[in-house]
């Protein structure tokens, strides 16, 4: 099984990458529309930016992890 991307042109399907298979194999296709619309850089860096920075939620996740762990029975040997 194989999943590749083609090009609609001319009323044919166009890999855009050579398939290895004898001529005349039929194969079953499934299509699915890919997004044809492409960002700018704008766009991404305006994206990248709304992201939390690296470690303003350390403090959260610490807690959560805490809170987690006292809900857990607690081991004598966690090795054994």
């Amino acid at each position: 099984m194989q999943t590749i991307t083609a090009t609609f042109e001319d009323g044919v399907l166009k890999p855009t990458l050579p398939l290895n298979l004898p001529p005349h194999t039929e194969v079953r296709l499934t299509i699915q529309v890919l997004s044809t619309k492409s960002g700018t850089l704008d766009e991404l860096i305006a994206l990248l930016r709304s992201l939390p920075g690296l470690g303003e939620d350390t403090e959260d996740f610490a807690r959560d992890v805490r809170s987690v762990r006292e809900q857990l029975p607690s081991e004598s040997n966690p090795w054994d």
